[in-house]
C-alpha cells in the first residue's frame, strides 16, 4: 500500500469480506432464534443455509458492481478524466498477471487447507460426540466461512504487500 491507498482488488476483497461477515452475523442471529429449524431437521437447515447462500451471492454481486462504480466515479472526480481514460484505468487495475495467479493460488491453498482440517474436526466430532445434524451443518458452514475469510484476508494482504517480497505498486497516475 503506497500513500495509504489500497489497490482496487484489495478494495473489492475488503468489501466482499465485510458483506460476508454481516451476512454471517445475520445467519447466526437467525439460527439462534426461535424461527430456526429444529436441531434434527436436516431438510430445514439445508433450506435455511441455501437461502443464506443465495442472499450472499446476490449481495456479493451487488457489492462488486458498487465498488467498480464508486471507483470509476472517484477516478472521474479526482482526475477530472473522460470516459476513455477511466476505462483505461479500470482495465489497468483489473488486468491479471503472473503475480495475481500466485496470490490467488496461495490464498486458495490457505482456504482449502483450513477446510481440510475442519472436515477432519467434523469427522472427529461425529465419531466421538453425539452431535445433531443441525449442529453438524452449522459447524461445516462455519468452517467454510472462516476458510473464505482467511483466504480473502491473505489475498488482500499479498496484493498490498506483494508476493515473495515484490511490492504491488499503485499506478503513477493515481
Amino acid at each position: 500500500m503506497e500513500n495509504g491507498k489500497m489497490m482496487l482488488k484489495s478494495k473489492m476483497t475488503a468489501a466482499g469480506m465485510a458483506v460476508a461477515i454481516i451476512l454471517m452475523i445475520g445467519y447466526v442471529f437467525y439460527a439462534l432464534s426461535d424461527a430456526a429449524p429444529a436441531a434434527d431437521d436436516m431438510k430445514g437447515w439445508a433450506w435455511l443455509i441455501l437461502v443464506f447462500i443465495g442472499i450472499s451471492v446476490i449481495a456479493q454481486v451487488i457489492t462488486q458492481v458498487a465498488v467498480h462504480v464508486l471507483f470509476a466515479v472517484s477516478m472521474a472526480v479526482k482526475e477530472e478524466a473522460d470516459d476513455r481514460s477511466i476505462k483505461r484505468i479500470m482495465r489497468s487495475e483489473m488486468r491479471e498477471d503472473e503475480m495475481d495467479e500466485r496470490i490467488t493460488m496461495r490464498s486458495s491453498h490457505t482456504g482449502f487447507g483450513f477446510v481440510g482440517v475442519g472436515f477432519v474436526f467434523v469427522l472427529i466430532a461425529l465419531a466421538f460426540f453425539d452431535i445433531t445434524v443441525g449442529l453438524l451443518l452449522n459447524i461445516l458452514l462455519g468452517i467454510f466461512f472462516i476458510a473464505m475469510i482467511l483466504g480473502a484476508f491473505e489475498g488482500m494482504f499479498l496484493y498490498e504487500k506483494g508476493d515473495k517480497g515484490m511490492i504491488c505498486r499503485m499506478r503513477e497516475d493515481e
